[in-house]
């Protein structure tokens, strides 16, 4: 059943905040899929804010109407099966470009908008896109990429600029056809992910499994409904802010959006537009438990907090419970299978405690090595033009997370760490290969590791060990500044620290576990 209770750009409680005991539900919606994810709410409740965003207001009629006029676009173009690349901050037109995507059955390809002009270039060479569509902020990153890299490709631009064609005339409402329905398992989103070589690895979701992503967030996040209003800061080319936003919106509630993370602007946030639920990651918890005059008044509103990525430490779980009075709740899954588990009640005894798995997902470990098997509808279609890592980590349909993890007598899963080697700053995941990868370009240095550090502001940061080249001098001020513009800012190491000789094992790989930093 739907539920539906009129609100304005205020959120739906009102000033005071708090969430009614008694819901208004209203007739059924009419049966959601991909291609037709804010139709239904568009004809029966148009009026209904759909997105909030500095200061504007658009309502899911206005919504369906401009993602509508850009899928006819793209239809008209036969962009049917070929790929659209978002390279787009937090805003309503990556919102749109989902929606019209999904309807024109174009795959959106969304690429991180840090990335440095050779990444750029890289995840270009790897989608192949018939369409870019960019952010102004981001065309001198643009215009500095191997022109090779864009032949061919029709470049939209959200926010001006001369060069290009702009992407506003495209979403000019219009009345056009009723679109077919996409196949369920037609391709619908490219996600490109760091993998253990450093170079990213392609994820590709067809309609039915991101559905299926989306369906099983709801459930998760306590079935998201009509009276929901969730704020998003998250990056929406991630998997993170794309399950946040378009979960809201297929259940007809109400996305806050936010351009990242400030600690000022998002109290503000909440203060104003009350939200219902919290789905963010445990450093924003963490900097919203210390900020100065945190209050209980600030997550009054709330009836949910979720976060996932990494585990809670019971330290920030009972802080952050105090405050707010509302506990975290902890979510696991990955770009490639995406909402798995969920544990709603803390468990203070041990920190790592993912929860049981939600409907449909499966979750096993390997007898012999404890990593973590899952399986599921909401599980991805393939690798992206990888036929070898396809069938390596999806072996009989489960696929292999890398994750380390085991079952309790109560039947909750526990993490227990990585097999891959991947540092979380943030939000953001790095691997050492891509960074080294660009130290080792360095021609002062003869070789170089990078490691994961943790640090208590963003979790873990990067360390370097670098060994220079004979005969050469070399500082870690210079070392840094040869790396910027090569990689994004995030990846780049918190400390360098400069070694005669890195550690090997027998057989001569670098021994990552014997590199400490100084005391």
């Amino acid at each position: 059943m739907a539920l539906h209770r009129e609100h304005d750009g205020a959120g739906p409680h009102g000033a005071g905040g708090t969430r009614p005991a008694t819901r208004h539900v209203d007739a059924p919606a009419e049966h959601v899929t991909l291609s037709r994810l804010v139709a239904p709410r568009a004809e029966r409740s148009g009026d209904r804010t759909a997105l909030s965003y500095e200061g504007e207001r658009w309502t899911y009629a206005d919504l369906s109407a401009a993602a509508d006029a850009l899928a006819f676009e793209m239809t008209a173009a036969g962009l049917s099966g070929e790929r659209v690349a978002l390279m787009l901050p937090n805003r309503p037109e990556t919102v749109l470009a989902y929606l019209a995507c999904f309807t024109s059955g174009a795959i959106a390809a969304p690429l991180n908008s840090r990335y440095a002009p050779p990444e750029i270039e890289q995840a270009l060479g790897r989608a192949r896109p018939a369409w870019l569509i960019v952010h102004s902020s981001r065309l001198e990153a643009l215009d500095e990429v191997d022109p090779a890299a864009l032949a061919g490709v029709r470049v939209l631009v959200v926010g001006g600029g001369e060069r290009y064609e702009s992407l506003a005339p495209l979403l000019t409402p219009h009345p056009v056809p009723r679109p077919k329905e996409q196949a369920s398992e037609h391709p619908a989103v490219l996600f490109f992910t760091s993998g253990s070589t450093g170079i990213p690895k392609g994820v590709l979701h067809s309609h039915s499994s991101a559905l299926a992503m989306l369906t099983s967030t709801s459930e998760a996040l306590g079935d998201v409904d009509a009276e929901d209003v969730v704020q998003v800061c998250e990056p929406q080319v991630h998997v993170s802010g794309f399950i946040a936003t378009l979960t809201t919106l297929m259940s007809g509630g109400t996305v806050v959006l936010h351009d990242g993370f400030d600690v000022k602007r998002y109290v503000a946030g909440l203060l104003e537009h009350r939200p219902t639920l919290i789905c963010t990651h445990i450093d924003i918890l963490a900097q919203l438990v210390h900020a100065p005059g945190a209050s209980r008044e600030w997550f009054s509103s709330l009836r949910g907090v979720y976060t996932g990525g990494d585990t809670v430490p019971a330290a920030l779980q009972r802080e952050f419970t105090e405050l707010s009075r509302e506990p975290i709740a902890v979510g696991w899954g990955m770009t490639e299978a995406i909402w798995l588990t969920v544990v709603r009640e803390p468990h203070l005894e041990r920190d790592g405690c993912i929860g049981s798995p939600v409907t449909g997902a499966e979750v096993r470990a390997d007898e012999r090595t404890g990593e973590l098997l899952v399986r599921g509808p909401m599980l991805m279609s393939r690798y992206w033009q990888d036929e070898a890592l396809t069938r390596e980590l999806m072996a009989g349909g489960w696929l292999h997370t890398g994750d380390l993890g085991s079952q309790d007598a109560d039947g909750l899963w526990w993490f227990r760490g990585r097999l891959k080697e991947l540092i979380v700053r943030r939000t953001s995941k790095i691997t050492p290969g891509e960074v080294e990868a660009a130290i080792d370009e360095n021609t002062a240095v003869a070789a170089a590791a990078v490691v994961a550090a943790p640090d208590r502001d963003e979790g873990q940061v990067p360390v370097a060990f670098v060994v220079p080249r004979h005969g050469h001098s070399l500082s870690a001020a210079d070392l840094l500044d040869s790396l910027r513009g090569r990689i994004a800012e995030y990846k780049l190491p918190a400390r360098v620290h400069f070694l005669d000789a890195l550690p090997l094992t027998a057989s001569g790989k670098i021994a990552r576990h014997d590199l400490h930093e100084p005391v």
